[in-house]
């Protein structure tokens, strides 16, 4: 009940808003949906492009940190065991100029400096009150004892330590490479102070788009954007201190009163113990920016999608419902009688078609009235030439009706003289006669069809006395008064045999007639043996019977009979023929056991 009414209540909608709301529920809510789901799933990609850029950006840096550091590490090793340096420091001079002298022999410290551009300052503390301090060489004072890297570089037995170094000179903070050497046996030392060069160092960072700091053991700037920021201490919520190789990722952290994303990568350098921090942060509002735009640009997309179509929608169903009425309305015209209308459709779609046929139409209905018209006037004169029509019918009538009466009397003076095989001939042929005038439309049983067969071959075996005789077998089981089949079907066969195969045959003739069933088929065999055909023969003969309304030859009866078989059974039946010289002919007739009705059966010729 439901459905039913669902149907008459769309059925009552206009053809546009059936168009629109098609239109609205396939195709313009599955595209909003499947437009605010990519613009989703485009607004995640974006974060985890920008997420994946941010760690890609930090590894980077570290890898050109790793190989700076690496770079200082291998000299520092170089220092270490340089003994020609152990022996400057370790030597007590007698006078400066001596302390001079000496160092001007070993440049090794200088070159470093001056060869290797990330090298800011070698500095060794030295505990020799005899050497010269020429930049290269301090003596060590008891306020730089009391320095926390110097103790840590005291404290690490010759191990490298990584530094936030302050210089009193220039008020900086470098990142140093801090490292106790031991010049002799007796227990004596000095403090190397290897500084990165700043200006290199800013060089990793500088193309960088976001902002990059570095820390030394979770404590202090060592690299910044800004050089305000070298020395202090790092402080972000969240940012765990920690030692060795790790990652981090903090999201929406408070860094300088806004809102961050970052990417915190540690790592120990080779051949020491200090962890170094590569920091990246990027403000949140970045991110959210690009997402947002990314967002901005999925709903223009889908709404120029979604627009665009619907407003091109809006244009072809007016147009498409402006075409119908004008259709509905010239049909209203004609419905009221009007049949005056004049083409308003252009183009060549469906419309346009079905207005032209509706043209077409009404042209031909007016040719219709017209012509109904002019039969009225003539009906008076067919209805005059009627009736002499069933006047002359009349007529026509007596002339049979005088023929049999003549042919009783002179059977029955045949009869009375004693010629009773004339007498029996004149009868069938009154019974012949009587069968062709009383034939109509309809099939008729078999037996009728039959028996028609056989006055006709009893008159043939009068003509030709001993010469000719035939035989009838009807299967068991096929019922001649029940079966029916098309009048005049079997006749023009035997006769088309006795024409042509039996009249000029020296000797007897003999004609054969088999009613057998097949399936649910009928098959009716005449079979002669009389003169036979050629093949070239034969073979017009199959010409002419697919040819409908053959006008000569053998095969007039034949091509009848086809045509009146296929007509009204079907394509699938009719008659096929085979013939050999000398040997006779033979006509198979098939049609179907179940009776067809109302088909016209009876061709104009037989």
């Amino acid at each position: 009940m439901f459905i039913e009414r669902l149907k008459e209540g769309w059925n009552n909608i206009r053809i546009r808003k059936k168009m629109i709301g098609i239109y609205v529920i396939s195709v313009l809510l599955p595209v909003f949906f499947v437009s605010l789901y990519l613009t989703y799933s485009m607004s995640n990609l974006v974060h985890s492009r920008m997420v994946n850029e941010a760690k890609t950006d930090t590894l980077r840096v570290r890898d050109r940190v790793n190989e700076l550091l690496y770079l200082m590490t291998n000299i520092s090793d170089k220092i270490y065991f340089d003994k020609q340096l152990k022996n400057i420091i370790s030597t007590k001079y007698s006078s400066y100029l001596e302390s001079i002298d000496a160092w001007k022999n070993y440049p090794a410290l200088k070159e470093y400096t001056q060869y290797y551009s990330q090298i800011e300052a070698i500095t060794l503390y030295v505990d020799n009150s005899t050497i010269c301090e020429n930049g290269f060489l301090v003596k060590t004072t008891e306020a730089i004892r009391k320095e926390a890297w110097y103790k840590a570089a005291v404290r690490s037995g010759g191990n490298m330590i990584w530094q936030c170094f302050y210089n009193s000179d220039n008020n900086s903070y470098y990142l140093a490479l801090v490292r106790r050497i031991r010049i002799d046996d007796n227990g004596n030392y000095a403090v190397m102070v290897m500084r990165v060069s700043y200006s290199y160092l800013t060089s990793v960072i500088q193309n960088e788009k976001t902002t990059m700091l570095m820390t030394v053991n979770n404590d202090r700037i060592v690299l910044a954007d800004d050089r305000k920021k070298l020395g202090t201490q790092i402080n972000i919520k969240g940012l765990a201190a920690v030692s060795g190789d790790r990652e981090q990722i903090l999201k929406d952290v408070t860094y300088e009163n806004r809102k961050v994303f970052i990417v915190c990568d540690s790592f120990l350098p080779q051949k020491t113990r200090s962890t170094i921090q590569i920091i990246n942060i990027t403000p949140t509002s970045d991110i959210t920016r690009q997402v947002f735009a990314t967002y901005i640009t999925g709903i223009a997309i889908a709404l120029i999608s979604l627009v665009v179509p619907v407003l091109l929608m809006v244009l072809f169903t007016g147009s498409f419902s402006e075409r119908i009425l004008f259709i509905r309305t010239q049909i209203h015209r004609a419905a009221s009688g009007d049949l005056d209308i004049t083409p308003g459709i252009s183009g060549s779609d469906e419309i346009a078609e079905l207005y032209t046929d509706l043209i077409k139409m009404i042209g031909d209905m007016k040719k219709l009235l017209q012509e109904n018209y002019e039969h009225k006037l003539q009906q008076q004169k067919l209805l005059t030439k009627q009736n002499e029509a069933q006047f002359k019918m009349l007529a026509s009538q007596i002339n049979p009706h005088f023929l049999f009466n003549t042919l009783e009397s002179i059977r029955m003076k045949a009869y009375v003289c004693g010629q009773r095989e004339i007498a029996t001939v004149i009868k069938l042929l009154g019974k012949s006669m009587r069968s062709l005038l009383e034939l109509d439309d309809n099939p008729q049983p078999l037996k009728s069809e039959l028996d028609f067969v056989r006055n006709y071959l009893e008159i043939q075996k009068f003509r030709f006395a001993d010469r000719v005789d035939y035989t009838i077998d009807v299967q068991d089981g096929i019922d001649e008064k029940i079966l029916k089949v098309l009048p005049l079907l079997i006749q023009p066969i035997v006769e088309n045999a006795f024409v042509h195969g039996l009249e000029q045959k020296e000797g007897s003739g003999k004609i054969d007639i088999i009613v057998n069933r097949q399936h649910e088929n009928v098959l009716v065999t005449v079979k002669d043996n009389g003169l036979g055909m050629e093949t070239e023969k034969l073979e017009e003969v199959h010409r002419k019977i697919k040819e409908a309304g053959g006008k000569t030859g053998k095969s007039i009866g034949l091509s009848n009979v086809n045509q009146r078989i296929k007509l009204y059974y079907g394509d699938s039946y009719g008659i096929r023929v085979d013939s050999s010289p000398g040997r006779g002919t033979t006509v198979w007739i098939s049609f179907p056991e179940q009776p067809v009705k109302n088909q016209n059966i009876l061709g104009k010729e037989w």
